[in-house]
């Protein structure tokens, strides 16, 4: 827009009037950059001050739950981490054999059918849905609520993030959502009662803590809110990014042949500031097509940087693909599906590695705090309506089993083992996310079935009569 003196200096200079339009933008345009750069140094002023809470010294500036979901669903690497974990960690899910009579494990597995609040998901799918909130955000919230009239028993199962905490709620004893008593105990935690915005303007509802999973890997003592997995690789994962994407628009660029051509002052026919494809007072095109050919104004001149390849740049990558991968936690083959740099040894070397934190994550985080208390909340529920005559029943949990890299290799390791006392059936089949006792009913009621239909293979166990006369044999032969 000119102002009262621009448009007076047009009518005896158009050029100089021109001219000054243009230097305005450009002044403009420089003090919006300037302006960016003093709200970052405002926003990092007091970043890496550690009071001594645990939750002070994490990098805060790259870290908001939008960034996070972003990675989580739009950048590759991100969504193929997300997988990984939760692949290796509940799989098709983690099972559990209660210890008691027939009736418990057929309410149990009716329940399971029917956990779900929304009635979308089984349980197993809330294990999947926990988990993977658990890991892409910190920390994910499943809930009991209490249903009249349902099947099986009256409650069911509600997986909330840390999206849905109230974490504006104004009081002295809620922080971030959470209420605590003066021990530092939590007490409840405090909900919007929906995402959408028109809900999210009523006030939020107060559920107690004894309803409440609070579901994360807790790291430090004194942790209130779990990490998320994205958080000491935001800025690799957003290094990686822009350095892909700084290389294709390099290669853009030079797969654009330009044409320009110049109009001299003395022979120009076209007014300043009006050419192809511009309007009054906007500034020249600053993107270019193949093939294009443009007309630049009189006065106008431009050139070229020469963008060399950037040598190094899939190295470059790699490195920051590896430091990625360490601080999620997986292998770098696991992060890329890349097995070119990989040989059976160091893979299987890797995958060891990683089954061990798998391992911990699901015997000191998932199964304790989350599946067990599910547990105590279904026999409670049980008991007290009359479905069981305990209040309390042991439950074995079996995660999923291992996928084996070498079948055979690992068989045959097992057999040895087991010969020689090192090893037993029971925890061989454990491992395998197998339970034992049912494994052998089934495996005796298959026997049973297939041989009084004359059906004899290779595989099957002995029966009474070839054990005895193999301990025979060997007793002789030894």
């Amino acid at each position: 827009m000119l102002n009262a003196l621009d448009r007076a200096i047009a009518v005896v200079a158009p050029r100089y009037a021109a001219k000054r339009a243009i230097a305005r933008m450009q002044l403009t345009a420089a003090e919006r950059m300037d302006g960016a750069r003093r709200r970052r140094l405002r926003e990092d002023a007091n970043f890496g001050i550690n009071t001594g809470n645990p939750d002070d010294a994490r990098p805060r500036r790259f870290v908001d739950r939008q960034t996070i979901l972003r990675l989580a669903y739009e950048n590759p690497y991100g969504r193929k981490a997300i997988n990984t974990l939760v692949n290796n960690s509940i799989g098709w899910g983690i099972t559990g054999a209660p210890k008691g009579p027939k009736a418990l494990s057929a309410l149990w597995l009716e329940f399971v059918k029917v956990a779900d609040y929304r009635g979308r998901l089984d349980f197993f799918g809330l294990q999947e849905l926990a988990v993977r909130t658990m890991f892409r955000e910190g920390d994910s919230f499943i809930v009991r609520r209490w249903v009249k009239g349902a099947s099986v028993l009256p409650f069911r199962l509600q997986v909330l993030d840390g999206g849905m905490l109230a974490t504006d709620k104004a009081d002295a004893n809620v922080e971030d959502g959470i209420e605590y008593d003066a021990d530092g105990n939590v007490t409840a935690y405090w909900f919007h009662q929906a995402r959408s915005a028109y809900r999210r303007n009523r006030p939020p509802v107060r559920i107690d803590a004894t309803d409440v999973i609070h579901l994360y890997v807790q790291e430090s003592a004194g942790q209130k809110r779990g990490q998320s997995v994205f958080e000491p690789v935001i800025k690799k994962l957003g290094d990686i990014e822009d350095t892909l994407d700084a290389d294709l628009t390099r290669r853009k660029i030079e797969s654009c042949f330009v044409g320009f051509r110049t109009l001299n002052w003395e022979d120009a026919d076209v007014p300043l500031g009006i050419r192809e494809n511009r309007a009054d007072g906007e500034p020249p095109a600053e993107f270019f097509e193949p093939g294009m050919i443009s007309t630049l104004s009189p006065g106008e001149d431009i050139k070229f940087g020469d963008p060399k390849p950037a040598g190094g740049l899939g190295e470059s990558v790699r490195i920051n693909l590896l430091a990625t991968a360490a601080g999620i936690g997986i292998t770098y083959e696991h992060l890329t599906g890349d097995l070119s740099n990989v040989n059976f040894s160091s893979y299987r070397a890797g995958a060891l590695e990683f089954d061990a934190s798998i391992e911990r994550i699901q015997w000191n985080t998932i199964i304790p705090v989350g599946l067990n208390r599910i547990w105590a909340w279904f026999c409670q529920a049980a008991y007290e309506f009359g479905k069981i005559s305990k209040s309390s029943y042991e439950m074995r949990w079996t995660p999923p089993p291992r996928k084996s890299i070498d079948r055979k290799g690992d068989a045959e390791a097992d057999i040895l083992e087991m010969q020689a006392g090192l090893e037993n059936r029971r925890s061989l089949l454990n491992a395998r996310g197998l339970d034992h006792d049912g494994f052998m009913e089934e495996t005796a009621a298959d026997l049973r079935s297939q041989q009084g239909k004359g059906l004899y293979y290779k595989g099957d166990p002995f029966t009474a009569a070839q054990a005895a006369a193999s301990s025979t044999s060997s007793t002789g032969t030894s």
